[in-house]
């Protein structure tokens, strides 16, 4: 269309250019005739070449008039013979170009359909993968729920609707899937929705606000055939590029068997510990019980024959006895709750108490005790960590073989000043055989001992008093050169701090 416009101004053009001429020439002749009587030949000439440089001038602007209204019609020849389609002798140029552009007309609906028929494929392609990805989400384990920024539900899968037993409160609006098996949207606000756990609806709101995220949380949700079943969610904010809260994303699964055997084994373990140490402490009183027997059966023997070796066995007998009073008190204060009387506490000045009370039995054995590093102050009770370094120090004596040619204890102490909450170290070393590997995992038990005349307690209550004061005992290192404790006890508070405390 765009060619033959062109043409058509070409063809105005040339018309228009020769009746200008035309016109000119008879108003020449006019001029000519009228002038010829009354001028002389001289301007007559001088006129008449006047009107042929005008017309010569005239013929110029017309010519690149033409050119210029032929210019585009020239560029779509040009473009015309670069196609496909070629010239020939038997048709014009205008219909060439015609030709031309027809050609690449269906060429493009060719391409159209083309693409049409790719978009096609690729939205049935996409239609695909979003009802995989739906019933993919819809047929998790776990629990989805989406929620907009204005705190409306936009989207849940049936896991959840069963958790939170909303399928029949007139919420759901539409499915999405076979048979309701998809994602649902459901027209409710999330604080009807989650009314069942109110706990889950406070974390959601502090998300929306806040944009602050919640993972491996745990909630209670109510049942409404009474009772509770216990959560693990984790909730994420969805923001824009900006970082602005669009939404909100939850996943929750129903934790409460996971629990309840997690408590089951809990219990298993403590009945199996509690029967071993009870275990341990019937074959205590039963050798402390027939010693006992044996001196009794002595002691009425020699009275019999009136013998003075009584004074000996009575304090043989006593010294079981004492025995056993030891093993009932500590086995009373590993059992019972230990309620902590905190003060402040120099840990150099108690280990140095500590190291006094053991001092006769290092100077038995020849053993020699070393003290170094940065000791902290803590916060605790000065008697119960006084009886658990106490206890530490007797058993490295006792591991410590009398004939050994190196015999030696070290304390070595360090503070980790941490910003949080720092903690100071206590290792405590010895020279002797150290433990059987088999056994480092058992030596905390109750009534566990490699010993001939131990009964277990002192460890277990060595390990008790420690958590009790938020920090941990453990063996660092055991082997043939000896065996390192490693304690930890967190750090005196400073000012405000402690006057809270």
């Amino acid at each position: 269309m765009k060619s033959v416009t062109t043409e058509s101004k070409a063809r105005l053009g040339i018309t228009i250019f020769l009746a200008a001429l035309v016109l000119l020439i008879g108003l020449s002749l006019v001029l000519y005739l009228r002038a010829h009587a009354q001028l002389s030949k001289s301007a007559v000439l001088y006129l008449f070449s006047y009107q042929l440089i005008a017309l010569v001038f005239g013929f110029g602007i017309i010519f690149l008039l033409i050119r210029w209204m032929l210019r585009p019609y020239r560029r779509i020849i040009a473009a015309a013979r670069e196609s496909p389609v070629r010239a020939s002798s038997a048709r014009s140029e205008s219909e060439f170009v015609i030709e031309t552009f027809q050609a690449l007309v269906e060429q493009l609906q060719a391409k159209e359909r083309e693409l049409a028929h790719l978009h096609a494929l690729e939205r049935k392609r996409a239609e695909r993968s979003e009802r995989m990805s739906e019933r993919l989400i819809a047929n998790i384990p776990s629990g989805m729920v989406a929620i907009d920024g204005d705190g409306r539900i936009t989207s849940v899968n049936a896991q959840a609707m069963k958790i939170f037993g909303a399928a029949d409160t007139g919420a759901l609006a539409a499915y999405a899937g076979d048979g309701g098996a998809g994602l649902m949207s459901v027209n409710a606000d999330y604080t009807s929705f989650f009314r069942s756990s109110p706990a889950v609806a406070e974390m959601i709101r502090d998300c929306l606000e806040t944009g602050r995220a919640f993972r491996r949380q745990e909630a209670d949700v109510n049942l409404k055939t009474g009772g509770t079943r216990r959560l693990g969610l984790s909730i994420a904010p969805i923001s824009d590029a900006s970082q602005t809260v669009e939404g909100a994303l939850c996943l929750v699964t129903d934790i409460t068997e996971v629990i309840e055997l997690r408590e089951r084994m809990k219990l298993k373990e403590g009945l199996a510990n509690l029967g071993e140490m009870a275990a341990g402490l019937a074959h205590e009183f039963k050798n402390s019980l027939a010693t006992i027997h044996g001196f009794v059966q002595l002691l009425e023997a020699q009275l019999a024959q009136s013998n003075n070796n009584c004074r000996e066995t009575l304090d043989a007998t006593l010294t079981e006895v004492r025995l056993l009073a030891r093993l009932v008190t500590d086995f009373l204060n590993f059992a019972r709750p230990q309620q902590l009387s905190l003060a402040r506490i120099d840990l150099k000045s108690l280990i140095n108490e500590c190291t006094s009370e053991v001092t006769p039995l290092m100077s038995e054995s020849g053993i020699e005790m070393i003290m170094s590093g940065e000791f902290a102050e803590v916060l605790g009770d000065e008697m119960l960590l006084r009886r658990a370094f106490v206890n530490l120090m007797r058993n490295a004596i006792e591991a410590i073989d009398p004939q050994a040619q190196t015999k030696r204890i070290a304390v070595m102490a360090d503070v980790d000043d941490d910003a949080e909450r720092g903690y100071a170290h206590i290792r405590l070393s010895d020279t002797g055989g150290g433990i059987a590997p088999e056994d480092l995992h058992r030596i905390f038990i109750p009534f566990f001992t490699t010993k001939s005349r131990g009964y277990g307690v002192g460890l277990a209550l060595v390990q008790k008093i420690f958590v009790a004061h938020g920090g941990d005992v453990s063996v660092e290192k055991s082997d043939g050169l000896g065996t390192i404790f490693h304690c930890r006890l967190p750090l005196s508070p400073r000012g405000s701090d402690m006057e809270q405390a």
